[in-house]
């Protein structure tokens, strides 16, 4: 059979064009709800919601670790702060497992055990945010460096964070990305993010979803000229111009960032726990003094509203040269109190 040349090759371009107009009809009259469906397909496996893992979907943990177990995935609804639900993401459950993992690296040589013996355990660090956030004054943050330099300093500053109520929180809403996992992580978690885009804040988990406590500044007590010649390194680095700083003692950790520089603590030690890991855990301070706890508004939130930008969640150690910044009201507050009682 011959093969009519131009008739074939006309019904195929017309063929093509029919196709073409398919689609474009196909595209045109697309259900809205499956736009939405393709979107969510598209979120990035690192912003997960966990509230699934939380027991908030009115499911029992059984029913989560099935799941977790098949591989399932769960589309998850969270109500927004006007009261309306909204889709927040698609949540691979087993995804979820894999990004709740603890790190770990635990003392295991006699010396490693040794140096870690005083540390404090789980159950310290077990409380609600706020409750952890003062117990946190006065005890001693040790740093062990991987050439075996040990770093000590005193918390005499802290910052409470309240997860999905908190407006200043990364949590708030139950917000959950790649970086603030560790909020969600069981208590003595330790969270580093960066700000500004070149400094580090160290945070540690406590009770209660997506909670966690800010170590705002340290006093100084063992490894003060290593900490000396981190915080010159890195002034050197930054500066354009002039001659470095010689700092004083209570100069050099008196900060979330100039601690996070002396302790030379960075994003990649997120996940760690302090109830486990061999470079950084608590001890209780062996020098007993009585601590005046100042509770005050906290610092650099004033974007989250004055409901929240007030609420006396920051605690310092009243009368330590440490602290990166004073509250008078707060602190004649306190002597008030204080000597109304005495």
């Amino acid at each position: 059979m011959k093969r009519i040349k131009g008739a074939t090759d006309k019904n195929t371009g017309n063929d093509e064009n029919e196709a073409c107009e398919t689609t474009k009809v196909t595209k045109m009259e697309q259900n809205p709800t499956e736009v939405l469906e393709e979107k969510n397909k598209q979120i990035k496996k690192s912003k997960i919601n966990l509230k699934v893992l939380r027991n908030e979907n009115n499911k029992s943990l059984d029913e989560n670790k099935a799941n977790m177990a098949e591989g399932k995935k769960e589309v998850i609804k969270i109500q927004s702060s006007d009261g309306r639900d909204k889709l927040r993401a698609v949540v691979d459950l087993e995804m979820m497992k894999e990004e709740l993992k603890q790190l770990e690296d635990p003392p295991l040589t006699p010396w490693e055990k040794e140096m870690c013996s005083r540390r404090l355990p789980f159950e310290f660090f077990d409380k609600p945010c706020e409750h952890l956030a003062q117990h946190l004054l006065g005890k001693v943050l040790v740093r062990r460096l991987e050439n075996g330099t040990i770093l000590k300093g005193r918390i005499v500053e802290t910052e409470g964070y309240l997860g999905k109520i908190d407006k200043a929180s990364h949590s708030y809403e139950n917000k959950v990305t790649s970086r603030n996992i560790p909020m969600y992580m069981p208590p003595g978690t330790i969270y580093v993010y960066m700000t500004y885009g070149m400094y580090y804040c160290f945070n540690i988990s406590s009770q209660g979803d997506g909670c966690a406590v800010l170590i705002r500044a340290v006093d100084p007590l063992e490894g003060i000229e290593h900490m000396a010649n981190q915080r010159t390194l890195k002034k050197k680095s930054s500066a354009s111009k002039g001659t470095s700083k010689n700092f004083k003692v209570h100069e050099l950790c008196n900060g979330p960032s100039k601690l996070c520089m002396s302790f030379q603590l960075h994003k990649n030690h997120s996940k760690y726990s302090m109830c486990i890991w061999k470079n950084l855990w608590l001890e209780d301070d062996s020098f007993k003094e009585e601590i005046k706890i100042v509770k005050c508004a906290r610092i650099g939130i004033d974007s989250s509203g004055p409901e929240w930008s007030n609420k006396p969640l920051r605690y310092y150690i009243y009368g330590n040269r440490s602290v990166s910044k004073r509250d008078k009201k707060a602190e004649e507050l306190l002597t008030s109190s204080l000597k109304i009682n005495q």
